[in-house]
Parts: C-alpha cells; sequence; structure tokens
C-alpha cells in the first residue's frame, strides 16, 4: 500500500515535467481551442497606445503573439515590445537587441486536455487564476464570458471559445484595454512565423 501511495504522489511530478509539442499533443487529438487556425488583431487603449497581433495554428498549439505599447509611467514614457512563440508546453520570448530568446514551459493546458473540453480546461484556468464569471457581453458580434479579478493586476477578460477578445489590465496606476479590433478564422500561415531564428541564442537565466 505505501508503494502505491507513493507511486500516486509521484505521478503527478512525473507527468509536470513530461513537456510536449504541439506536434506530440496534435498526434493525440488533443485541442486548446475548438478553432483549428485564426489570427486576431489587437488594439491597445486607455493609458497606453498600441498594438497586438495573435496567431495560432494545430487548434491552438502552435502560436505567435507580437506586442508593441506606449505608455507614461510616473512621469517617464516606455515602449513594451513582445514577440513569443508558444510549441505546445513550450514558450519562447524573444529579444530582438541581443538575438536571444527565454524558454519556460506551461503545462496548464496540455494536463488537462486528455479529460476536459477546451472550454472546460478554460474555465478552469480562469478559476485558478481567481476570476469570477460574470454575465455573458457581445464584442465583434462574438457572445463572450466574462471574467473578473479582484486585487490582480488583469482586471477583466472576455472569452470567445477560450481566445482573450478583450483584455483589462493595470499597469501601476494606469488602466490599459486590449481589445480585438479584427478576427480571421481558418487560415494557413506561413509555418516560419513560428521557428525560431537559427542565430538567436538561449539566455541562460531568465
Amino acid at each position: 500500500m505505501k508503494a502505491l501511495f507513493t507511486l500516486f504522489v509521484l505521478s503527478p511530478i512525473i507527468l509536470y515535467s513530461q513537456a510536449q509539442t504541439a506536434a506530440q499533443l496534435s498526434s493525440k487529438g488533443l485541442k486548446k481551442y475548438v478553432i483549428e487556425s485564426g489570427e486576431i488583431t489587437y488594439e491597445i487603449k486607455g493609458d497606453a497606445t498600441g498594438e497586438e497581433k495573435m496567431v495560432f495554428t494545430d487548434f491552438g498549439w502552435t502560436s505567435l503573439r507580437q506586442q508593441k505599447m506606449t505608455f507614461e509611467l510616473y512621469g517617464i514614457t516606455s515602449t513594451q515590445s513582445i514577440y513569443e512563440i508558444k510549441d505546445g508546453d513550450f514558450v519562447y520570448r524573444l529579444n530582438s537587441s541581443d538575438s536571444t530568446y527565454a524558454e519556460k514551459k506551461d503545462y496548464k493546458w496540455s494536463q488537462q486536455a486528455s479529460y476536459k473540453s477546451p472550454d472546460q480546461v478554460s474555465e478552469a484556468i480562469l478559476f485558478s487564476m481567481g476570476g469570477s464569471q460574470q454575465a455573458d457581453a457581445v464584442h465583434l458580434e462574438k457572445t463572450c464570458q466574462v471574467w473578473t479579478f479582484d486585487g490582480k493586476a488583469i482586471q477583466e477578460m472576455w472569452i470567445w471559445n477560450g481566445l482573450v477578445l478583450k483584455r483589462k489590465a493595470k499597469l501601476g496606476d494606469r488602466l490599459i484595454e486590449t481589445a480585438a479590433s479584427q478576427i480571421t478564422l481558418n487560415i494557413s500561415p506561413n509555418p516560419i512565423i513560428f521557428t525560431l531564428p537559427e542565430f538567436y541564442k538561449k539566455r541562460t537565466n531568465n
């Protein structure tokens, strides 16, 4: 009985360490989103200005997120740029200033996808973030679940089929809203946009 108990205790740790690529997850028929592919363009407004774009395929397991945002904080104008590639559980954040990238692993979706639907996984993650579901609302003719988060940097998220269509977040004393302005589904993106440039080097500490 003791050996059996030890096995059950260790199993989550063993599973947690086995990061999988998008190809591996797709080969098992698992889905992050119910939608196979798409591109979403966002406008950033409020106490910041800018744009964001998210492109995904493989039912969400492969994705690219680009963001450029300008804001003023404590009297200083700053620009934030994000270029992030996701390949299954692997997340790569690229830094163009020194041609390096940081790597981390995110198991939140894949560990639940084998026994929950994409919508159930999305809701479980939002609950784990401390979210409270409010009345549905419509954005770009899409009926979204609206989630609020008390005392968090992220104040509100509008979710449609697992995809974020609107996000309100605090940055210091600033409130920034990122809202989808265009959605295109069932696309065939060039695979090269999800590929790490060969000359980029992995950073040893993140």
